[in-house]
């Protein structure tokens, strides 16, 4: 049962979209929703971030917690 259910949605997701997406009087506020981020999406804007990561490690030794470091190289959606 869970493999036809998983074919009936791969072969739903895969079929054919023969209109083309457009950006119309009609569709712009749907569109205008649908890229705009939800309250979820930019729950982590919420968070008080450190500028420095000395800054995070003073911090985390007073209040005995952990450091999140986030390192990374190269091009941010990874187009190198």
């Amino acid at each position: 049962m869970k493999r036809l259910s998983l074919f009936i949605i791969v072969l739903i997701g895969c079929a054919k979209n023969d209109q083309p997406f457009q950006l119309n009087e009609k569709t712009y506020e749907m569109w205008q929703e649908f890229i705009r981020p939800t309250k979820a999406e930019l729950a982590w804007a919420e968070i008080p971030w450190k500028s420095t990561f000395y800054d995070g490690l003073i911090e985390s030794d007073m209040k005995q917690k952990p450091v999140l470091l986030w390192a990374m190289n190269g091009h941010p959606l990874g187009c190198t």
